[in-house]
């Protein structure tokens, strides 16, 4: 996640990724949706781009489960990189060491690729540039994902913090980028989160535009969204994510083939990946219940009904920690 600016630290020097329950099973969506590209053409042909900072969870994920073999890694900060470099788990991952918005222009796009732009610093025009770059270059059949830091901030009683709010997200985006219906009451709570999702898919749908007016059909692209979450682990992040295509491909790969996804999500509305709080004893025993209805799940009484929803809807993503001494 290391694609962008650098100036407060790396987050994986705050934060350990592998162990963040919300961001695991966001991975495991995301990997579970993209093996359907095969519709379109076979995964060892697509590229997989991303920020793998030190741990290069995703990119373990994907070459494990999708098999892609072509990797590239952009990772911005240059006070880390003999550690990341030395962390690298695939012989197949190739560094790019630079900021995203210097890296991505020098990249050829020829080829079918899934680009995960993994944030963890907010919105700029930076990041703008970089989706439009994205949406003007890649292929048809490929994949964009956007992941950005969605928390509103802490509340400070002695300001207006809606039109603080609004002010930051202005001197971020521009008036242009910016709805301008958006009022700074909307950026509480999850609200920045569903406003920068608008931003993002606003700003592909323009670059697309752009792009087919000088192509004729089948060969103009659309972009479908697939995904929409908001999830926390100790920051409020929003993903948003989907397919780029040309009527050829909307043919083998079109929305409908996600549509049996619980998290698929091709509008405004959000899927809110919460983890639930469970022993290993609980775990087992929700386990032994799924996949059957809710009523099965809902008869341990003596585990809150909350938590136990929130494991139903995940289940089969949620992660599984263990210690092992040596």
């Amino acid at each position: 996640m290391n694609g962008t600016a650098f100036e407060d630290g790396s987050s994986f020097e705050k934060f350990n990724y592998a162990l963040r329950p919300a961001k695991n099973m966001q991975r495991k969506m995301l990997c579970e949706a993209l093996a359907r590209l095969s519709r379109i053409a076979g995964l060892t042909t697509y590229r997989y781009i991303g920020f793998g900072a030190i741990g290069f969870h995703d990119f373990c994920l994907f070459h494990q489960r999708l098999g892609i073999l072509d990797m590239t890694s952009i990772e911005g900060n240059p006070t880390t990189q003999n550690r990341i470099a030395r962390n690298k788990p695939y012989s197949c991952i190739r560094m790019k060491w630079g900021m995203s918005h210097d890296v991505l222009p020098t990249l050829k796009w020829s080829k079918r690729t899934i680009l995960w732009l993994d944030y963890e610093h907010p919105i700029d025009d930076d990041k703008l540039r970089d989706i439009t770059l994205a949406s003007s270059s890649l292929r048809s059949g490929s994949a964009l994902i956007v992941t950005l830091p969605a928390d509103p901030g802490k509340v400070d009683p002695s300001v207006d913090m809606g039109k603080r709010r609004l002010a930051d997200l202005r001197s971020r985006v521009g008036k242009k980028d910016l709805p301008s219906e958006v009022k700074g009451s909307d950026l509480a709570n999850w609200g920045l989160a569903t406003v920068l999702r608008r931003i993002v898919v606003n700003r592909v749908n323009k670059t697309l535009s752009d792009r087919n007016g000088v192509l004729e059909e089948p060969r103009k692209l659309r972009f479908d969204q697939l995904f929409h979450f908001h999830y926390a682990d100790g920051k409020q992040m929003m993903s948003v994510g989907g397919l780029i295509t040309d009527g050829r491909d909307q043919e083998k790969l079109a929305p409908k083939h996600f549509k049996d996804l619980s998290f698929y999500r091709p509008a405004a509305e959000s899927y809110l990946i919460e983890s639930p709080i469970l022993t290993l004893r609980e775990i087992k025993l929700l386990d032994e219940k799924l996949p059957r209805s809710a009523p099965d799940v809902l008869r341990p009484t003596w585990i809150p009904v909350a938590e136990r929803m929130k494991y139903a809807r995940v289940y089969r993503y949620f992660p599984s920690f263990s210690e092992v001494e040596n």
